[in-house]
């Protein structure tokens, strides 16, 4: 709807991302990366950081890395990259792909142009306005080989209890 219906509100670039809640997105066998999200009250992004190793814990959500231990609100609004925009983002996200790639080292091959970094400049910039619209749903992911079979047990469940439409 955000995207046929949709009216702008400014001469900034319009968007919207779908917010998950954090706890919902964990996997049992592991660290996940995650955009995680901050929102005003009028369901805006105001930032989002992408952020590595993220594990579940008797104490919640967190990070742990050799030189801190970040704890994080279990319901704390990430982005899972799910993404509505209108064309005229892919003229921004093209020159800054080019920019990218004249401020790469010779030889690294781990630089990414990451989406969440990208937007987060541009609200920060104040050149675009995010909607979140928010979801409550859990997000099923396959980081970890030992991630399928919990995956496929909970489609196999929303499938039978209707969820799907075929």
């Amino acid at each position: 709807r955000f995207l046929t219906e949709h009216k702008k509100k400014s001469d900034k670039l319009s968007a919207c991302m779908v917010g998950f809640i954090l706890k919902n997105t964990l996997s049992d066998n592991g660290g996940v990366t995650r955009g995680v999200c901050k929102v005003d009250e009028n369901h805006m992004l105001t930032d989002i950081v992408e952020t590595h190793n993220i594990v579940k814990s008797k104490y919640g959500a967190r990070v742990e890395n050799e030189s801190e231990k970040v704890h994080f609100d279990d319901e704390s609004e990430v982005s899972m990259n799910m993404w509505g925009f209108f064309p005229e983002i892919f003229d921004v996200l093209e020159q800054g792909f080019a920019e990218f790639l004249t401020d790469i080292k010779e030889g690294d091959i781990a630089m990414e142009y990451l989406l969440p970094t990208i937007i987060d400049f541009l609200v920060k910039a104040e050149k675009i306005e995010v909607t979140v619209l928010q979801s409550r749903e859990r997000w099923f992911g396959v980081t970890y080989k030992e991630d399928k079979v919990s995956v496929i047990e909970e489609i196999k469940k929303l499938t039978e209890a209707g969820a799907y439409e075929f």
